[in-house]
């Protein structure tokens, strides 16, 4: 066999390789999370996958090869994820001034304000100008996930009073854990319009905010109803993931992090597809339109996003642009942050708050209601 023939073969074989796997992606989302964990893990690298197989395509139209329709084949199939992992649009400038009948809704896991950094290293933490930014937003609505108050100022400024100050008279909070004597992490939705009832669902998580609750607010004469939900993390390190570049052999400590990493990210599949089912449920069952928003930990091709988001409309598809990372961390893939809409509302603007204050940038998106 000549080399180049050896070269041909090995490339049809890759080829195949890769559009099988990246195929058996696809099924992710039809899958229950919690009993196929190890296909919902090859959710994490579908966009990587799906460059691959564009690569694999276009090569083979170079070459003339007719495999190239097997990677074509590939992508037509994919097109459900492919909607949901890329926004097809140009970037547009989001504008501050907001039409007054718009509502602009803030979503953002403020991961305490920073101010566990200020206790852990003695220095000072980014708090301040990150209430600038949700000062600055102009926001209507605001939903934070991991937020952070306290009653004892020795350690930590209270935030509720602080944000209020801003136009914020009427909130829904609800506190978690704490890891200080009178002191809260939790979860909140502050609103510059009447709310007129609220209601919680607690997931049962220790040691971490895991929620869903709700506020049912009057706006210009229609009643809404807005979700924020902050759902089951792997609580993966940074420590853990950098050192999986450590790997050398058998017993380096980059090989048993990995061992832990899946571990992990197994009990969290686990856990959020149980998450997902029982959001779902609080969305159908809801009287009034609803806006939903929050931290997923889970990315969109995924059966968490594809069971909370059932007909609602997401605001990055429909104004954002690109692959719109929301995640600081790890994979520059990462959008695990959403603001879902009922299709009784018109989505008109979206952005996020790409600042490194938090591991997760702040979305934001105006609404016509």
């Amino acid at each position: 066999m000549s080399y180049s023939k050896k070269i041909t073969n090995l490339f049809i074989i890759c080829n195949i390789f890769t559009v099988f796997i990246y195929l058996l992606t696809c099924l992710v989302p039809f899958l229950n999370a919690g009993k196929f964990w190890f296909i919902a893990l090859l959710g994490l690298i579908f966009p990587w996958l799906f460059f691959v197989v564009l690569f694999f395509f276009i090569s083979g139209l170079i070459i003339r090869s007719r495999w190239s329709l097997l990677s074509l084949l590939a992508i037509l199939l994919s097109w459900q994820q492919l909607a949901v992992v890329f926004a097809f649009h140009t970037g547009q400038p989001f504008t501050l001034t907001k039409v007054a009948e718009n509502l602009r809704i803030l979503s953002w896991n403020v991961s305490s304000w920073d101010e566990y950094h200020k206790v852990s290293s003695g220095g000072t933490s980014y708090r301040q100008v990150m209430l600038e930014e949700v000062k600055n937003s102009r926001a209507d609505i605001l939903c934070f996930q991991e937020f952070l108050e306290t009653k004892d100022t020795a350690y930590f400024d209270p935030n509720i009073p602080e944000i209020k100050k801003m136009g914020y008279p009427y909130h829904h909070y609800v506190p978690s854990y704490s890891y200080l004597e009178n002191t809260e992490t939790g979860m909140v939705i502050f609103s510059k319009y009447p709310i007129t009832n609220t209601g919680i669902f607690d997931f049962g998580g220790k040691g971490y905010v895991q929620q869903l609750i709700y506020a049912d607010i009057q706006c210009n004469q229609k009643k809404i109803r807005v979700f924020t939900i902050h759902l089951q993390p792997a609580n993966v390190s940074l420590n853990e993931y950098q050192s999986l570049y450590e790997i050398k052999h058998i017993e380096s400590v980059g090989l048993k992090d990995s061992k832990t990493i899946v571990s992990k990210l197994k009990g969290a599949y686990h856990f959020r597809s149980q998450q997902a089912d029982t959001v779902n449920s609080y969305v159908r069952e809801s009287p009034y339109p609803v806006i939903l928003c929050g931290d997923f930990n889970d990315v969109p091709n995924s059966y968490t996003y594809f069971t909370i988001k059932g007909n609602m409309q997401d605001a990055f598809l429909q104004k954002g642009s690109g692959i719109g990372r929301t995640s600081r961390h790890f994979s520059p893939t990462l959008r695990i942050d959403y603001i879902f809409a009922d299709e009784k509302f018109s989505i008109k603007q979206y952005d996020r708050i790409t600042v490194p204050y938090s591991d997760h940038y702040g979305i934001m998106a105006d609404i016509a209601l």
